[in-house]
């Protein structure tokens, strides 16, 4: 599913953003497998996954973006709940549709960053304001 800029459309303001990233819940045998599903497509390896890394980049050269897939997004629990909160998106066109983190969920995750910025503090903000009345408050006290 989308985390980060792409999915933040879904609930806060649009802003331009570096790259896309992606979550996955997948055993590691799975993510070395989807790697080199990737790596063999075309896209550039800029890191490899490992077990205790949170994350792995590649390039996809033809369309000049990095993508972070992310095995263990900050503050992400892969669960039922996580799932359940998940919204349909069409990030790209009107042709593709997939996943992105629940509002709630994204919030969690940009203020348990541990590189956090500036920008990830704004993204929550501005998620606070559109969906002020609508965010699951409860959920989000629990899991501070």
């Amino acid at each position: 599913m989308l985390i980060g800029g792409y999915a933040l459309p879904a609930y806060g303001q649009i802003r331009a953003t570096q790259d896309v990233d992606i979550a996955i819940a997948a055993p590691f045998s799975e993510v070395v497998k989807l790697h080199g599903r990737l790596v063999e497509r075309g896209f550039q390896l800029s890191s490899s996954p490992h077990e205790r890394a949170p994350l792995f980049v590649l390039t996809d050269v033809e369309n000049r973006a990095e993508i972070e897939v992310w095995t263990k997004p900050d503050g992400v629990v892969f669960d039922d709940e996580l799932l359940r909160r998940r919204v349909k998106v069409r990030p790209f066109d009107d042709d593709f549709e997939m996943f992105a983190i629940g509002p709630e969920d994204f919030i969690v995750n940009k203020l348990s960053r541990k590189d956090r910025g500036v920008q990830d503090e704004m993204d929550v903000v501005s998620v606070l304001k559109r969906q002020k009345g609508k965010l699951d408050y409860e959920y989000l006290r629990a899991v501070q």
